[in-house]
């Protein structure tokens, strides 16, 4: 690996990583190890609690940087693609994935840079092999509350995706988010008081019936 200074249109990437296809990422203590098929750099990359937390992770002929959290227990792992999680703030649809091999098995633990403060739903997310195989959610793969996605006892070549619709998020005040419903029904309430303060009136003054 080597430390890299690169100006591009103005834009400085300052020590940015990067690394070869073939370079392992060894995690020892649970027998596991990652490598990638293809180049490419990152801002950083650690090893904590047996996982390998990437960030600014970008693969060659990728224009999509991202985070990654992997770890790979008893199986060694070739990762081929990688399409982080982005902003949908041009579209409503966001996705991300990932595409790996596995020799082995054992189990992989994926995050791809989702914000786990927000999960989301295992129907957002699939599962399948090379044979185009999918894997329901329970079986060979669940999903976690920090949406990190646990893959176990499967071999070969693998990709984990995400599907997702993003919409806006309306962060103000109870009252002014619900402001036309609260003033329909304000109206409808003092239209129903009136008339029947109307009613009573109308009712109070009204000549008593002469007793035959």
């Amino acid at each position: 690996m080597c430390l890299t200074f690169c100006s591009l249109s103005g834009v400085v990437n300052a020590q940015s990583v990067t690394f070869l296809a073939g370079d392992v990422f060894a995690i020892p203590v649970v027998n596991g190890s990652i490598q990638f098929s293809v180049n490419g750099s990152y801002a950083s990359a650690i090893l904590e609690n047996d996982t390998w937390i990437f960030s600014n992770l970008t693969l060659s002929e990728s224009r999509s940087s991202g985070s990654l959290t992997f770890s790979a227990k008893n199986c060694d792992v070739t990762i081929h693609s990688f399409t982080p999680n982005r902003s949908a703030s041009n579209s409503s649809f966001n996705s991300c994935r990932i595409n790996y091999s596995v020799d082995g098995v054992g189990e992989q633990a994926i995050n791809l840079g989702i914000d786990k403060s927000k999960p989301t739903h295992h129907s957002e997310w699939a599962v399948y092999n090379q044979n185009s195989t999918f894997f329901g959610e329970g079986k060979v793969w669940k999903l976690l509350p920090d949406n990190t996605v646990i893959v176990t006892g499967l071999s070969g070549t693998l990709t984990v995706i995400r599907y997702g619709y993003s919409y806006p998020v309306d962060e103000r005040a109870f009252y002014l988010r619900h402001s036309v419903s609260i003033l329909i029904g304000i109206i409808v309430a003092f239209t129903f008081a009136f008339a029947t303060i109307i009613k009573l009136t109308a009712d109070r003054n009204k000549p008593k019936e002469l007793l035959v």
